[in-house]
């Protein structure tokens, strides 16, 4: 029979969006600790400060102890870049072993064309972005539109708006990850079952449950009707998704190139001393100032708009999911990263091992969920959330609504309304954020509130450094 086994759940509070959870198991007189993702969205002093600030708190709560297990979800700067930002002070803790997905693995000849294929739409869509910065679009049009779409979504991989070299945060943080661990590292494939080092075998089983490696579920990203508790932005979304044409086109392929122009060659008319009286007065009308926003010369970023949006949505659906699972009393806590609908869709076709519960057993039996992508709308899977848990069932959300990605004029939508609520619907109001900045249904000082904790067995501590919850 499994020994007893609790498990502590530390998120820790970034000043702006951002990843960093550990999870410390106790069986006994033995204690395991798991350290998923550490990062943040911005590569500014304040951020990197913060993150060091984080990584002290981390040392400071391991006691003297090593870290067992790292885990590096997938390449985004707001979950890896603490990596690369403080990694003499992760080599100073010490790590024992690093976990990352199969796609980062450099002996799997997929995983090696698929990050080429990634490496070359980040450096195309720098290096467009970085042009279109030198004209910029006319405020209000749908080129500025997209122009601000393009620098958001590569400011996941560290982008800023200076720089024309490609951005590699999150890729060189794997670097570093890989050579972080006294062991080598293990590279994870849904299906996989681990036991978690450091405590008795048997104690705590790690299931993976992504990323997929079909590609039909890899490519996947947006959610069909009904899979989304936000169908209105799902719908948004897929508009806007013309994906990776660009990226298959051949280099210096000149005919296709201009077939994206928005005249071809025979029918662009420059201007010229001969050229017609009324054709001037087109052109006079035309680059009127007043009118900059009905010009279709930068209609073209759209298509940049669409590619950004694509290579952003890849990248989280490749995260890592892992169920963590404490054998002795069944309760699974699941850490989705910023899984997105292929990849959920993926679980339910994963092959385990045979005498393996199943994937429903999995979800049926989670008691804490690490909402994913910062609580957006397309990436919490209705049928998935649904079957999840009981009536002991609490949710954390890694989300500082005071991100200026957030803040700003038509700014992200996160949390996403619909998927909050029912996140408080199924939990009773036991749904934490990480600046602990909760409506009323959530408010911890609230009598209800309190009750609804109290009835799942759980007392949430809230400090300026950490959210954290203990799970027996």
């Amino acid at each position: 029979m499994a020994a007893k086994t609790k498990a502590n759940v530390r998120m820790y509070r970034l000043n702006e969006l951002g990843d960093c959870f550990m999870v410390t198991f106790t069986t006994g007189t033995k204690k395991s600790h798991l350290l998923v993702d550490c990062g943040s969205f911005r590569n500014s002093e304040s951020s990197m400060t913060r993150l060091r600030e984080i990584t002290a708190q981390i040392e400071k709560d391991l006691g003297g102890s090593t870290l067992d297990v790292v885990v590096g979800t997938h390449q985004h700067n707001d979950h890896l870049s603490g990596f690369l930002h403080c990694e003499a002070e992760f080599r100073k803790i010490g790590v024992e072993q690093v976990w990352l997905s199969w796609l980062d693995d450099p002996k799997d000849k997929t995983a090696v064309q698929i990050g080429k294929d990634h490496h070359n739409l980040l450096r195309h869509l720098t290096t467009t972005m970085h042009r279109a910065r030198a004209k910029p679009a006319a405020k209000g049009s749908k080129a500025a539109r997209s122009q601000e779409v393009v620098a958001d979504m590569l400011g996941f991989f560290g982008a800023t708006a200076s720089a024309a070299s490609v951005p590699e945060v999150p890729a060189k943080a794997v670097k570093v990850m890989k050579t972080l661990g006294t062991a080598k590292p293990r590279y994870l494939r849904p299906g996989d079952v681990l036991d978690m080092p450091g405590i008795p075998a048997g104690a705590v089983r790690v299931h993976v449950l992504g990323p997929p490696t079909d590609h039909a579920s890899l490519y996947r990203k947006d959610p069909k009707k009904g899979e989304s508790y936000d169908p209105a932005l799902a719908n948004a979304s897929r508009m806007a998704a013309i994906l990776a044409r660009a990226a298959d086109r051949p280099s210096g392929d000149i005919a296709a190139a201009e077939r994206e122009y928005p005249f071809n060659v025979e029918h662009r008319r420059l201007e010229s001393p001969d050229q017609s009286t009324a054709l001037i007065e087109m052109q006079r009308r035309y680059r009127n100032a007043d009118t900059a926003w009905r010009t279709i010369d930068d209609d073209w970023m759209q298509q940049a708009e669409s590619l950004a949006l694509y290579l952003n949505d890849f990248t989280n659906n490749s995260s890592l999911v892992l169920a963590l699972e404490l054998v002795e009393s069944g309760k699974v806590l699941l850490f989705a990263a910023d899984a997105q609908t292929g990849n959920w869709a993926s679980w339910k076709d994963i092959v385990w091992e045979h005498g393996h519960p199943g994937t429903r057993s999995l979800l049926e039996r989670t008691v804490l969920y690490k909402v994913g992508h910062h609580a957006s709308h397309n990436a919490t899977l209705v049928q998935a959330f649904e079957e999840m848990g009981g009536a002991d069932l609490c949710a954390i959300i890694p989300v500082n609504k005071m991100d200026p990605n957030i803040t700003k004029k038509n700014g992200w939508k996160m949390p996403a309304s619909k998927l909050f609520k029912r996140l408080v619907e199924r939990t009773e109001g036991r749904t934490l954020q990480m600046d602990n900045d909760n409506p009323a249904s959530c408010d911890l000082s609230s009598a209800t509130v309190k009750a609804a904790w109290k009835r799942a067995g759980l007392a949430p501590v809230v400090t300026p450094m950490a959210v954290e919850l203990e799970i027996k």
